[in-house]
C-alpha cells in the first residue's frame, strides 16, 4: 500500500515539475516575442579561407548588420542587391596582405561570383546570350570574337606569369585573370549552392567577353573593316560610333574660400539592356611583385560604378586611395574616323582595357606613372582620360585669388591634372595642370579630341560635338554640374519612329574641396531625365526635392542648341520623367532586360563602406 500511494506522489510531483516548466516556456516565448528582434537590410557577407593543404574554404554569414567584424580570412565581402530600391546593388571586398597575391585575386573572384551569381547570369543573358544570338551576323561574329579572346588569354596570362617577378604592370595582368577565374569559380558554386536550375551555362570563354565589354565596339570595327573584308573583297568603310559619354572636369576657386575645389561629372552610354548596376569597392593588399616580401601597391582602395560578371568599371569611373594617393580616374569614348589606324594593330597582343585600366590604378604613385602604365599596349579602347590627384589640389597655394576674367593665378601644380588620349596604336599623354590653373578650368569632353596630333589623326570633325557651357560658366555646384549633364544627355528610347535602346544610362558627380579635405560622391542609376530641385541649400545634400515635368524648357534648349549628327535629334525634346520598360518595350522589341527595376526614378546613391 505504501509502495503505491508512493509512485503516485512520485508520479504527481512529476507531472507538477511539467506543468510549472510549461509554464515558464509560456512566459518565455511571451518575452521573447515582445523582444526587438534584429531586422536586416539585405547585405550578405561571406569569407574565403585559405591554406596550402586545404586549399580554399568559404564561410557564408547569412544577412549581416555588423559588417566590421566579419572574419577577414584571406578575403571578405558584404553585398547587398539593392538594385529595385535605389538602382544600385553594392558590394565590398577586402583581402589580406598575409596571403600570397594569386590567394587574394582567386579567393576575392569566388567570394563576388559565389554572391552575385544571379545578376551575373541576368546581365549575361541580357547582353552577350541575347545580342550573340541575334542573326547570323552576330553569330559569326561573336564566334570571331570568341575565338579571338580564347586565345589572347591563353597567350596573355602566359606571358604575365613569366615576367610578374620583374614587371609590376605584368604581375597585375596576371593577377587579373586570376580574379577572372575566380569569379568563374564562384559564380558555378553559387548557382549550384541555390540550387539554381539554370537554362544555359556560361562558359569561361563569356566571362572574357563580359569583361570585354569596353573592347568589343573596337574589335567589332577591326573585324568589319578586316577580317571580313578580307573573305568578302569589300572595299566599304563601316564604322559602329555611337554617341559616347560625357565628361565634366573643373578646378576653381571662390571668392569665398582660400582653398581649391574640383567639381567632376560623368556621365555613361551604354545600351539599356546593361542596365544592372554594382557600385563596387575593391580593397586589395597586392604586392608589387608576387614576392610576398616586396611593397603593397599604392592604389590598395578602389571604388567604381559597374556591372556584375566584370572585373573593372566599363563605364570608366575611379576613385582610387592608398598610401600617398587620392585620385579620381575617369574617361569617355573617343571618336575615330580613321580606320586606316587599324591596319598594324595585332589583336592578338591587346591587352584588355579593363586590365590596363586597373593594373595602373593600383601600380601608379603619380598621375605621371598612371599615364605610363596607360600607355602599355594601346590597341583597343578609343578613349580620353583624365587623371587628378587630390593630394596635389590639397597642396596648391592656398593664397585668395581674384576670379574675374581679368585677373589670372599664377599656380603651378605639376603633376595635378594629366589627360591621356589614345586611338588604336596611337597614344598621347600630357600633364596639363597648368591649363586647369590658369584660366581655361573646364574641360567637357565628349569624344573629341583634346590634343591637335590626335584631333588631326581621327579626322573628326569637332564642330559637330560641340557642348556650350552656361554664360558666364557659372557651374560652381554639384547641382549644377547635374542639370548640365541631364541637359546634354541623350534617351534613345525616346526618339519616337527611330527609337533605339541606348543612351545616358547614368550620372556620377563628385566634388572636393581642398580647404577642409573633404569630398562628395553620388551616384544616379538609369536613363536620365530631368529633375528639378525644391531646398533651401544643394539638392543632392537634402532629401527634400520635387520631380516635375520640363518638357517646356527642354524645348526651349533644344531651340537654342545644334542636335548631335549622330542621334539626329535630342531625345528630351520629347518630355521628360523617368524611363519605363513596360511603357517602351513595344517600340524597343527584343531588347532583353532580365532583372531589371520597371521603373528607373532613383534618387541619388552615396555608398557608405564598412572597410
Amino acid at each position: 500500500m505504501l509502495k503505491v500511494v508512493g509512485a503516485s506522489w512520485q508520479k504527481t510531483r512529476i507531472g507538477t515539475y511539467i506543468l510549472i516548466g510549461a509554464g515558464l516556456l509560456v512566459i518565455a516565448a511571451f518575452f521573447v516575442a515582445e523582444m526587438d528582434r534584429p531586422e536586416y537590410d539585405g547585405t550578405y557577407c561571406a569569407t574565403a579561407l585559405w591554406t596550402e593543404k586545404v586549399g580554399f574554404q568559404i564561410e557564408y554569414w547569412k544577412q549581416q548588420n555588423d559588417l566590421v567584424n566579419i572574419p577577414k580570412g584571406a578575403a571578405r565581402i558584404c553585398y547587398k542587391d539593392s538594385i529595385y530600391q535605389n538602382g544600385w546593388a553594392q558590394l565590398e571586398i577586402e583581402t589580406q596582405r598575409s596571403y600570397p597575391d594569386w590567394v587574394q585575386a582567386y579567393g576575392a573572384g569566388i567570394l563576388e561570383g559565389s554572391l552575385t551569381w544571379n545578376n551575373i547570369y541576368n546581365q549575361w543573358l541580357n547582353t552577350i546570350g541575347s545580342a550573340c544570338d541575334k542573326d547570323e551576323n552576330a553569330q559569326n561574329f561573336c564566334t570571331w570574337l570568341r575565338d579571338t579572346l580564347s586565345a589572347n588569354y591563353l597567350a596573355t596570362k602566359k606571358r604575365a606569369l613569366a615576367r610578374a617577378d620583374h614587371d609590376q604592370y605584368w604581375h597585375q595582368i596576371a593577377l587579373y585573370f586570376y580574379q577572372l577565374e575566380g569569379l568563374e569559380t564562384g559564380y558555378i558554386r553559387g548557382a549550384t549552392r541555390a540550387r539554381s536550375d539554370l537554362e544555359e551555362e556560361i562558359p569561361f570563354v563569356d566571362f572574357l567577353l563580359m569583361n570585354s565589354a569596353a573592347d568589343i565596339q573596337d574589335l567589332k570595327i577591326y573585324y568589319e573593316n578586316y577580317v571580313l573584308k578580307e573573305s568578302s573583297g569589300s572595299q566599304s568603310e563601316k564604322n559602329f560610333f555611337l554617341p559616347s559619354a560625357t565628361m565634366f572636369t573643373k578646378i576653381f576657386q571662390t571668392e569665398a574660400s582660400s582653398g581649391w575645389q574640383l567639381l567632376f561629372g560623368h556621365s555613361s552610354a551604354g545600351s539599356y539592356s546593361s542596365m544592372l548596376r554594382i557600385q563596387k569597392r575593391y580593397k586589395f593588399r597586392y604586392h608589387f611583385s608576387p614576392d610576398q616580401r616586396s611593397n603593397s601597391v599604392p592604389g590598395v582602395d578602389i571604388s567604381f560604378t559597374g556591372y556584375p560578371g566584370i572585373l573593372g568599371s566599363t563605364d570608366d569611373f575611379y576613385i582610387v586611395k592608398g598610401r600617398q594617393v587620392q585620385s579620381i580616374v575617369a574617361g569617355v569614348t573617343m571618336r575615330n574616323e580613321n580606320l586606316e589606324l587599324w591596319k598594324n594593330i595585332d589583336v592578338a597582343d591587346a591587352i584588355p582595357l579593363t586590365a590596363r585600366v586597373m593594373a595602373a590604378n593600383r601600380i601608379a604613385q603619380s598621375r605621371r606613372s598612371w599615364a605610363k602604365a596607360m600607355s602599355r599596349h594601346p590597341f583597343t579602347g578609343n578613349k580620353q582620360w583624365v587623371s587628378v590627384d587630390l593630394n596635389k589640389l590639397n597642396g596648391l597655394d592656398g593664397s585668395q585669388h581674384s576670379v574675374d576674367e581679368e585677373s589670372v593665378p599664377e599656380v603651378s601644380a605639376n603633376g595635378l591634372v594629366w589627360i591621356v588620349e589614345q586611338l588604336p596604336g596611337r597614344l598621347h599623354v600630357e600633364d596639363v595642370s597648368n591649363n586647369f590653373l590658369s584660366g581655361n578650368t573646364t574641360w567637357v569632353a565628349n569624344g573629341v579630341p583634346y590634343f591637335d596630333e590626335i584631333l588631326e589623326a581621327s579626322r573628326v570633325p569637332a564642330e559637330n560635338f560641340s557642348m556650350d557651357l552656361p554664360e558666364g560658366d557659372d557651374l560652381t555646384t554639384l547641382e549644377s554640374v547635374d542639370k548640365y549633364l541631364r541637359l546634354n544627355g541623350f534617351r534613345g528610347d525616346l526618339l519616337g519612329d527611330e527609337s533605339v535602346p541606348y543612351g545616358n544610362i547614368d550620372i556620377k558627380l563628385f566634388a572636393f574641396n581642398s580647404e577642409i579635405g573633404v569630398s562628395d560622391y553620388h551616384a544616379f542609376a538609369g536613363p536620365i531625365f530631368m529633375r528639378f530641385h525644391h531646398n533651401q541649400d544643394d539638392a543632392l545634400t537634402s532629401e527634400s526635392h520635387v520631380v516635375v515635368d520640363l518638357t517646356t524648357e527642354l524645348e526651349v534648349i533644344t531651340d537654342r542648341r545644334p542636335v548631335r549628327n549622330d542621334m539626329r535629334a535630342i531625345a528630351m525634346r520629347q518630355g521628360s520623367g523617368p524611363f519605363k520598360w513596360s511603357t517602351v518595350a513595344e517600340r524597343i522589341p527584343g531588347v532583353e532586360h532580365e532583372g531589371h527595376p520597371d521603373v528607373w526614378d532613383f534618387d541619388h546613391v552615396s555608398p557608405k563602406w564598412a572597410w
